[in-house]
């Protein structure tokens, strides 16, 4: 077998790992979506690193990284999202080599610890040899949408308002410009924004309509609800859009400051599914870390 070479990856080196990454049947890799989703991150830290062989990329494996804010405290966030080797050299060691190469270089940035969700096939690998834990599955509402005047559709997601002090929770920290990265710049323009204005319980929402089980569905991506709120008012609103984009549910991950809101509204909880894994800088820290709690939302996920 040719040389492996492992190095991390530049803007220019983007059209030939998004055409990597088509050859191996992945989607939503476009030059422009790679572009923006890793190098110009707000948080200015990600890693994307590639394997090469006579020339030719063979494997990838990267983190998008994201400062975490809980109770004053900031910390940056490795998030491993993608790794991918191609099927010819599939089970030689690859896959293992590219995200340790991906782990070095947040841990070299000064990532604090990682935070990832995984499918079937990946979640033992990163378990038994990467040295993540489970933490909790995360719970899912389903709303129904609801009857009302349509909602006027805003042109992209503005600058969020005050949010409640976070004390004893993870979670990440969005301002005006991660959301413009993350939502009105993204060149997939999936998204769908609302500002509801409101003197107790404004703020913004953030849908996405897909299709699950072959039907049609909205997820709510991000909510902000201005001055502290509980989000009452937004998740009204939320539903009345879901309508307006001929959704038969909504979808939304809870969170603790909008757990009591969610269920008051809700027809059914559930656990999401989603595997979410943690890991510190060693074992003792990612111990230490299963004792911790974690808020996500739908936005806070690459494949949503």
């Amino acid at each position: 077998m040719s040389t492996l070479s492992i190095r991390p990856a530049h803007s220019t080196d983007v059209p030939a790992l998004s055409a990597f990454m088509e050859s191996q049947g992945q989607d939503r890799c476009s030059a422009a979506y790679l572009e923006h989703w890793y190098f110009r991150n707000p948080s200015g830290s990600a890693s994307v690193i590639i394997g090469e062989m006579d020339g030719r990329i063979v494997g990838m494996a990267t983190t998008n990284d994201h400062i975490f804010e809980k109770a004053g405290e900031e910390v940056l966030v490795g998030m491993p999202q993608k790794v991918l080797t191609d099927e010819a050299i599939r089970g030689q060691g690859v896959f293992g080599r590219l995200h340790a190469a991906a782990e070095k270089a947040c841990l070299d940035r000064g990532v604090e610890m990682f935070l990832t969700v995984t499918n079937a096939a990946s979640t033992p690998i990163f378990i038994e040899r990467f040295g993540f834990r489970r933490l909790p599955v995360p719970r899912m509402a389903l709303l129904l949408p609801s009857i009302g005047a349509a909602p006027i559709h805003s042109e992209g997601c503005g600058p969020p308002g005050e949010r409640a002090p976070n004390q004893d929770t993870w979670r990440m920290k969005k301002d005006a410009v991660h959301f413009s990265w993350r939502y009105t710049q993204n060149p997939l323009k999936e998204y769908t924004f609302l500002q509801v204005s409101d003197d107790d319980n404004g703020g913004w929402i953030v849908l996405r309509r897909i299709r699950r089980a072959r039907l049609p569905m909205s997820l709510l991506m991000d909510m902000v609800p201005e001055r502290g709120g509980t989000g009452t008012k937004p998740l009204k609103m939320a539903r009345r859009l879901a309508l307006h984009q001929r959704s038969l549910g909504l979808l939304a991950l809870e969170e603790s400051w909008n757990s009591s809101s969610l269920r008051r509204a809700s027809v059914a909880t559930r656990s999401s599914g989603l595997t979410f894994l943690v890991k510190g800088k060693d074992g003792a820290h990612t111990q230490a870390l299963l004792d911790h709690r974690f808020d996500l939302a739908f936005g806070d996920l690459d494949f949503f």
